[in-house]
């Protein structure tokens, strides 16, 4: 088992290590992990040769998880048909085909890319896992046994481990697909308002004041971000004036997000890794909503380190 970022950024690592755990599995090795393009590749590697279909996209948003901080291995030894079980329990496949009861699910993953956990679904997968994010570095002669418990390096557990690397309640990130498109969008709007032509700033200042006096809040309406994206004709980037109206998600062209953040800094936005990771993978694997979450600032002053 492999707990990616998304887990701790969210602080749900310790609960689902107490999970994985009260199957009954023993566990046998647990360690913290950061694996680079180059780990990830021969990982994946190995995956795409046994897929009919494996784009390019998926690569990328793959090091856009993984490159949002670290993860924990977990190796585990329980009885036959272990592989079928923590797969079922996981939550296999597409995000939006998985069981209600399944981990991901019921913890909330954002889509299949950002969901929280990577199980082994075959003895043979394990295998490759394992080797990977324990034999390699334990032993660089390439070892294909586990070293003896005396010979492993120590660690405290995988409880403690997800502990550690969990964020405390006021750091977590609470905010799901929608929060974070919307305040994309928001804060798009604000610092490019200057920009909107003064035939056209009145009429939208009045729809945006309607939008937000809106009980309960919610997200911008559809329309006025339409508005607001046409009124910056000449004034702002075309990619930028895109990715106002885009939905983010498989339903529309995918946006060059590299080129999107670079632009964004231009005007003095710079968007967290968080929303970056939500919506880049979305545009390719459809988000499940998740009402409830809390909502926070998805944009912070160029230069910013939050995240």
């Amino acid at each position: 088992m492999v707990l990616s970022p998304d887990s701790f950024i969210r602080g749900l690592g310790r609960r689902i290590v107490d999970e994985l755990l009260s199957t009954g599995c023993e566990e046998v090795a647990a360690r913290v992990v950061q694996p680079g393009s180059l780990l990830l590749d021969t990982i994946y590697d190995d995956l795409a040769s046994k897929r009919i279909h494996f784009g390019t996209y998926r690569y990328r948003a793959i090091d856009a998880l993984y490159g949002l901080g670290p993860s924990l291995a977990v190796l585990l030894r329980g009885s036959p048909g272990i592989h079928r079980r923590f797969t079922e329990m996981k939550g296999s496949g597409p995000l939006e085909r998985a069981a209600e009861a399944s981990l991901r699910r019921r913890f909330g993953a954002v889509n299949t890319i950002l969901g929280l956990l990577h199980a082994s679904d075959s003895p043979e997968e394990a295998e490759l896992d394992w080797r990977t994010f324990f034999v390699r570095e334990w032993n660089n002669l390439g070892r294909s046994d586990l070293p003896e418990s005396h010979t492993r390096p120590a660690t405290p557990g995988a409880r403690v481990l997800a502990d550690l690397l969990d964020r405390p309640p006021g750091a977590r990130e609470g905010r799901g697909f929608l929060q974070v498109r919307d305040q994309f969008r928001r804060g798009v709007i604000a610092h490019l308002w200057e920009l909107v032509p003064s035939s056209r700033a009145a009429s939208l200042a009045e729809g945006l004041s309607k939008d937000l006096a809106v009980p309960g809040g919610g997200p911008l309406a559809d329309d006025l971000v339409t508005r607001f994206a046409e009124s910056l004709e000449g004034a702002a980037d075309l990619l930028v004036r895109r990715a106002l109206t885009s939905s983010f998600t498989p339903d529309d062209p995918p946006l060059d997000v590299h080129r999107l953040w670079t632009s964004l800094l231009g005007y003095g936005i710079d968007v967290d890794p968080w929303s970056r990771a939500v919506l880049s993978t979305s545009q390719y694997f459809p988000p499940l909503v998740h009402p409830g979450a809390e909502t926070a600032s998805a944009l912070t002053p160029a230069g910013s380190t939050h995240g």
